[in-house]
């Protein structure tokens, strides 16, 4: 046991002798790299043997680090290398290496001894600044925009204390004042001045807008800071006649302004608190006197508000005003408008100016209202008057005072008008005014829609515009209730909704109207549909539906394009395989663009699902009719089953009128391929011809087709002429003539009604002269030239052809004698005189000369 005790003791003894020769070792090291090489050995040796030892691989870490430096390691952290000394050494170091420049193996420093790096980070950027100014860059403006730039992202990159990041730009601006003190050489120079130091306030409020919770007081100085800045510069921009030309930058080049905007704080909740929308703390006319504000700064800040009031900040506009103590009509206008909204005030609790404002509006009003009473021709004039419009509608006091106290304002009436259309709405929804006002505008809007109001629309539409909501916003609520109203759990919810699929077509219609771009809402629908569980096919087409709907109402091709990809994926996809052939139906109908949608009648057709198309509400449908039958010519010619169907189905009296006389026609080439040849067939073939023209002449009559009707018509009366024939043996073709076949046809026929049925029947103008001088002065055939006489008048012109005839033909005397019988029909004497005297008919032109009611006319003309 003894020898146990005396082994324990020696161990232990030989550990420290151990430590202490290591710790000998180290500090007898002649140079750095003898301890840095030594260091590295007991960092790769396992020394867990050496109790409270240094911890040699954080030394050999350090040691390398420093290795290409001069700087050497304190003997101190040899001995006792505890945190406190780490840091403490390490923080030596770092001054050190910030001396010389080398941040990078700085940062590695401090990242081994845990120091932070947010001074390093600051004392970097402060080097890279004095590095820029001494090279000479530092005077370019964009130079200075891209450094400021670029050290926030250093700061936001390296994680350092928004407090140490602040007050650095803080430094920066505070700087930029001296700068300012100075006389700047231009408008130019002081103008980027002010708008620099404006710039790094800004970022320093921004840093400081990042604590948790944000320092109010420290933030509320800085923008005070910030608006001395923007008021010096319009006053500046004022006091210049070079001033707007500065405003204005080229296009696409980097500006303060522009840099400012990206780190704006005055948004921040913790600055707009309710308080500066209260009238209490505000400056009324009575504490005016109190700003220390010059005169030409109190005009400069009246500008800047009342811009700020227009763009609707608010509570900036009521902070701004606090700073500087300064009173600004408009402002206290708008205040005033939400105090009698929220009956936070009477108007007998405002102060004295404002009831004046209000006591004057309402006797213009009154004196208007008497004016238009008495002298009602002015009535048009009146209504001219849209500051105070006509208020005998008008029973709330309140809404008359919020509408006198908006037409005062110069600045804010668009915030005051926001605040009316709130009050009005809170009334017909039976709410509080400061329940709708903290309510978000999409709530309000849903309550708008869903209240079932006739005017819910109008409504709707008035305070989108007032409260001014973007498209973007309005577009996603509408595209979330329909979502909502298609899914086929949306009714077992309860939920009140603003639209009913039921509702129909003109109703989205409405609302997709609401948004200013309509292409929003069909975009947001189509984005949806990824979100459509799988089971809710008709969820998902009515969603490609009211898309389409939207896309239509702007003819948006691209997004009607993505319409019909994805309807067709639908229909092949999910639609096809699971047999929802009505879905497929409600789809094409509902979408409407038939011709790029032949596929699903394909699909139709294939699963002999056809007819599904023509069942109810597709009457009135007369793209689809026009759809149908051009598929149907273009797809299935000899499928004569489904062209009839579709026409008896839209009760296309037209298009059945078209199918008969095709038919006609056809069985017409039937007749024309074959020799002719008089049979019992022939004649039966005619029959049908003449039942299908009969048929199409009565189609085409109940559609008021009457030019298609009537050749219908003349055709079948052909037929019946050609039947007629047959029937009397007479083996004459009519139908199917080549135009050289139809005068030898007319010359044949004994009757001239037959010969008019040809004609009509072809469309043909034969020579007339020529078949009278063939029926009637070669054959003697006057019967035919009374049937001739009935229908067409004889002109003068064809007794001269038909006398030209006869000559050309040399007609014997019984054509001569049928000439002259036919020149006594003509009705103009000095032709009838004429042509009996150059053919010799000496007894005729002796008459004519002898009696007296012709011999005076003769004799005049041949004087």
């Amino acid at each position: 046991a003894t020898d146990s005790a005396d082994t324990e003791i020696s161990v232990q003894w030989m550990e420290s002798q151990a430590g202490v020769l290591l710790k000998l070792m180290m500090q007898q090291c002649p140079t750095q790299y003898e301890l840095g090489k030594l260091l590295q050995l007991l960092a790769e040796v396992d020394c867990a043997f050496i109790i409270n030892g240094p911890d040699f691989q954080r030394l050999s870490r350090l040691s390398q680090l420093l290795q290409d430096t001069s700087i050497s390691i304190d003997r101190s952290l040899l001995i006792n290398d505890n945190t406190d000394t780490l840091q403490n050494v390490c923080g030596k170091i770092l001054d050190q290496l910030q001396k010389k420049g080398l941040f990078a193996l700085a940062r590695q420093v401090a990242d081994l001894a845990q120091l932070p790096v947010d001074h390093l980070v600051v004392h970097e950027v402060t080097q890279e600044l004095q590095s820029l100014k001494q090279h000479g860059q530092w005077q370019r403006k964009e130079t200075r925009i891209n450094f400021w730039k670029k050290c926030h992202d250093c700061f936001k990159n390296n994680l350092i204390s928004h407090l140490v990041a602040s007050e650095f730009f803080l430094a920066q601006g505070n700087g930029q004042q001296s700068i300012k003190s100075e006389p700047a050489s231009s408008f130019k120079e002081q103008l980027e001045t002010i708008q620099e130091r404006c710039l790094l306030l800004t970022m320093a409020g921004h840093w400081l807008s990042q604590n948790n919770p944000p320092t109010l007081d420290q933030l509320e100085e800085v923008e005070k800071r910030i608006w001395l800045c923007r008021i010096r510069q319009q006053d500046l921009l004022m006091s210049t006649a070079s001033g707007f030309a500065w405003q204005v930058s080229v296009c696409g080049e980097i500006t303060f302004d522009s840099a400012t905007k990206e780190f704006l704080f005055s948004k921040l909740p913790a600055l707009n608190s309710s308080q500066y929308l209260k009238l209490q703390g505000f400056p009324n006319k009575d504490t005016a006197s109190n700003c220390r504000l010059d005169k030409t700064a109190k005009e400069a800040l009246a500008i800047l508000i009342g811009e700020l009031l227009d763009g609707g900040c608010i509570h900036e506009a009521s902070r701004v005003s606090r700073y500087f103590e300064f009173y600004n009509q408009d402002i206290s206008l708008v205040l005033h408008c939400r105090a009698l909204a929220s009956g936070e005030l009477q108007t007998a609790d405002f102060h004295p100016s404002i009831q004046i404002i209000l006591t004057t509006g309402a006797s213009f009003n009154e004196e208007i209202g008497l004016h238009r009473k008495r002298i009602p021709s002015l009535s048009s004039i009146a209504s001219s008057f849209v500051l105070y419009p006509e208020e005998d509608n008008v029973k709330d006091q309140v809404v008359k005072d919020l509408k006198i106290l908006t037409n005062e304002c110069h600045h804010g009436k668009g915030y005051c008008r926001q605040v009316l259309s709130l009050y009005e709405l809170s009334k017909e929804l039976g709410c509080s005014f400061n329940d709708i006002s903290t309510q978000d505008s999409d709530t309000v809007l849903r309550e708008v829609l869903s209240s079932q109001r006739p005017d819910r629309y109008k409504k709707a539409q008035a305070f989108i515009t007032t409260q001014g909501l973007k498209p973007e916003a309005v577009a996603a609520l509408l595209a979330d209730e329909v979502v909502q109203a298609s899914l086929s759990s949306a009714e077992a919810k309860g939920v009140r909704q603003i639209y009913n699929l039921l509702d129909g077509r003109e109703a989205f219609l409405h609302l997709a109207k609401l948004c200013q771009d309509p292409i929003l809402v069909g975009t947001k629908l189509l984005d949806k549909i990824s979100s459509i569980p799988n089971g809710e096919l008709e969820c998902t087409v009515e969603l490609l539906i009211l898309a389409h709907d939207c896309f239509s109402l702007t003819c948006h091709m691209e997004g009607i394009s993505r319409v019909l990809q994805a309807a067709r994926h639908l229909s092949h996809k999910h639609l096809a395989p699971k047999e929802e052939y009505s879905l497929m139906v409600r789809l094409v109908t509902g979408i409407g663009r038939y011709n790029d949608m032949t596929y699903i009648f394909d699909l139709l057709h294939e699963n002999h699902r056809f007819e599904m198309l023509l069942r109810k509400n597709v009457e009135s449908n007369g793209d689809l009719k026009t759809a149908l039958l051009d598929y149907i010519k273009r797809c299935l010619p000899g499928d004569s089953e489904k062209h009839n169907m579709v026409a008896f189905c839209f009760s296309m009296c037209r298009e059945i009128g078209e199918n008969h006389e095709g038919a006609a026609r056809v069985q017409l080439k039937i007749i024309e391929s074959k020799p002719w040849e008089v049979s019992p067939e022939l004649k039966k073939s005619l029959l049908k011809v003449l039942t299908f023209l009969k048929d199409a002449a009565e189609s085409y009559s109940k559609d008021s087709c009457i030019r298609r009707a009537s050749q219908c018509v003349r055709l079948a009366k052909l037929v019946t002429l050609q039947l007629h024939l047959l029937n009397n043996n007479q083996d004459v073709q009519l139908i199917n003539l080549q135009r050289n076949d139809l005068m030898p046809c007319i010359l044949s026929l004994p009757r001239f009604y037959q010969a008019s049925i040809v004609v009509e029947a072809y469309d043909f103008v034969p020579d007339w002269a020529e078949v009278l001088y063939e029926h009637v002065v070669v054959h003697g055939e006057f019967a035919y030239l009374e049937e001739f006489k009935q229908q067409h008048p004889l002109q003068h012109s064809l007794f001269e052809e038909v006398s030209k005839k006869f000559k050309q033909h040399k007609g014997d005397a019984v054509a001569s004698q049928n000439l002259k019988r036919l020149l006594q029909y003509c009705e103009d004497i000095y032709l009838f005189y004429k042509l009996a005297y150059e053919h010799n008919f000496t007894d005729i032109a002796n008459k004519l000369l002898k009696e007296p009611q012709t011999s005076c006319y003769l004799n005049d003309i041949a004087s």
